[in-house]
């Protein structure tokens, strides 16, 4: 994690990883209803039913927190936290290493946000582009739903 944290707090993803994907969505709302929904962590599995959240104080601590997506346990630590703008962090289990970055961008009454992805190790070469790619797309329209309520 040494060479991915200092990518991540620069708001990057690892260009050189295994798999890498990025994808936005307009959300029908402000940017400040976005970003409450980003930062909360636990109430992503509200939005996205595929993450059930074991750990979690806040997106200041640099203490890591603990999350199981589709059963598989992560650990990630929030590496920037620049409001209402971009959050990113890295994530790693037994079989890879990760880094999320989101970016929001205020568009009138609108919210643009893109979600960029890194993953390296060996179950990158399991996982696979598509599935990466139909991941961030899963977050997205979900995260989409949750904001427009």
């Amino acid at each position: 994690m040494k060479f991915l944290n200092p990518l991540a707090k620069e708001g990057k993803i690892n260009k050189d990883a295994h798999i890498t994907d990025r994808q936005s969505i307009i959300i029908n709302c402000p940017i400040e209803r976005v970003w409450e929904l980003m930062v909360n962590v636990q109430q992503w599995p509200e939005w996205n039913h595929d993450i059930k959240v074991d750990k979690f104080t806040t997106t200041e601590s640099e203490e890591p927190f603990k999350l199981q997506i589709k059963g598989q346990s992560i650990r990630s630590t929030f590496q920037k936290v620049d409001p209402p703008y971009t959050l990113s962090w890295t994530s790693k289990s037994q079989l890879f290493k990760a880094v999320n970055v989101w970016k929001l961008e205020r568009a009138g009454d609108q919210t643009i946000v893109s979600a960029e992805e890194s993953i390296q190790g060996l179950s990158a070469f399991f996982f696979g582009h598509q599935k990466l790619h139909n991941t961030l797309l899963t977050w997205l329209s979900r995260l989409k739903m949750k904001a427009e309520e």
